[in-house]
């Protein structure tokens, strides 16, 4: 039996919330009241009226958009889109089988932490303390989230996602963007978050510091750590 030094992987307890969350947001975006184009009330009055976690609302809408009744604007909401212009056979999300394996897991990881170290090595060297600080703040209160659903709290990339948008290249964050919906898919699909709300908040809490510093060596190790690390406890975890 294989026992890895820190559990961090976690069966998705709460999926049944998080799958009336996605079917109430898909009948938001689905009522005749909304029209291409119209903009969605912003996530956290969503996940008000809802009574759950933002980070609940943020993955349905990023699967929503995957799914292509969505499409999310850097820096200005999400909007209904076009069902007339869906289905992009391009889309990553369309390569996540329903049935995930490990190795599929593995792809993704090595995927995403290229991406992601592009994204984050272009920040460290152009950050501002003013991004900084907005992204300290989100990350605390991403710390304080305790409605239900916040166990899946291991699967929410804001703060990845708002670096991708301080960056400012909007190819890159596209791509960011996709990999996001196809990993929210994958590891739902899988039946497990990566990691748990301590375990992340700790390590954006280090890429922070390793930013303020403005180290690039330490944030590339941190951020390609952060994302790998998922596969590997996946691993240790099924083999157990």
């Amino acid at each position: 039996m294989v026992t890895s030094k820190i559990s961090t992987l976690h069966p998705i307890e709460r999926q049944d919330v998080f799958q009336k969350v996605l079917a109430s947001l898909d009948a938001l975006v689905s009522d005749p009241v909304y029209k291409p184009g119209d903009r969605l009330p912003p996530e956290r009055e969503l996940a008000g009226r809802l009574g759950v976690s933002r980070t609940l609302v943020r993955q349905a809408l990023k699967l929503l958009e995957a799914a292509g009744k969505v499409v999310s604007r850097m820096g200005s909401g999400t909007y209904v889109a076009d069902m007339t212009h869906s289905g992009n056979p391009c889309l990553l999300s369309c390569t996540v089988p329903k049935t995930v394996d490990r190795e599929f897991l593995r792809k993704l990881v090595d995927l995403r932490s290229l991406i992601e170290e592009k994204i984050f090595l272009e920040f460290c060297s152009t950050c501002t303390d003013a991004q900084l600080d907005e992204l300290n703040t989100l990350v605390q209160e991403n710390m304080r989230e305790d409605l239900p659903g916040s166990e899946l709290m291991g699967l929410d990339m804001s703060f990845e996602e708002k670096v991708g948008e301080f960056v400012g290249n909007d190819l890159l964050y596209c791509v960011q963007s996709q990999l996001h919906q196809a990993w929210i898919m994958a590891w739902t699909n899988y039946g497990y978050v990566p990691e748990s709300q301590e375990v992340l908040h700790k390590e954006h809490v280090g890429l922070l510091q390793a930013l303020h510093d403005r180290d690039q060596k330490e944030v590339s190790r941190r951020i390609v750590q952060h994302v790998k690390r998922a596969h590997e406890e996946s691993t240790d975890n099924t083999a157990q």
